[in-house]
């Protein structure tokens, strides 16, 4: 059951686009819990977004190189599905993949494991892009985003791959 709720979060794989991975390891802490000692729901949003970043890093995507290309890439579509809770002091692994797309968006997987390797939490985002300069969302792909296609292409995030 658990796995057929995670495929339908799953994106359509693209020819010449194998997904890209970065993982974060990330200690539950007492901020992040409810009265119960379990991750509070809102909390994952976060999680999630450390993972992005160190993945979008590694591609030449980071929040200060959309800026400095004049996009904003806001998301538009979150979906989760809370498979098993995760508790107090837990260590979790959260993963990050982006799925390769010659859309003008960026499509984003997500898994937090926990202690044992247990899948807790899938989720996924869809991010748009937005020209900072004329406020409106961009029909086709910014350049940012193609020059990004084209090294995944040639094979320079090889080391991202799984």
């Amino acid at each position: 059951m658990a796995r057929r709720r995670e495929q339908a979060l799953a994106f359509p794989a693209e020819p010449g686009y194998p997904p890209l991975r970065a993982a974060v390891a990330h200690r539950v802490g007492f901020s992040e819990v409810d009265p119960m000692r379990i991750v509070w729901f809102g909390r994952y949003a976060v999680f999630f977004e450390q993972a992005s970043a160190e993945l979008r890093d590694r591609c030449g995507l980071s929040n200060e190189d959309f800026f400095r290309a004049g996009i904003q890439p806001p998301i538009v579509r979150y979906e989760v599905e809370y498979l098993r809770p995760s508790r107090l002091d837990e260590k979790l692994e959260i993963v990050a993949r982006m799925h390769g797309t010659e859309a003008a968006r960026m499509n984003t997987s997500y898994q937090v494991f926990g202690p044992g390797g247990e899948l807790r939490v899938a989720a996924r985002t869809v991010q748009m892009f937005w020209n900072i300069g004329t406020e409106t969302p961009c029909i086709v792909p910014p350049p940012i985003w193609r020059d990004c296609l084209r090294r995944w292409r040639n094979g320079e995030f090889a080391c991202l791959q799984g």
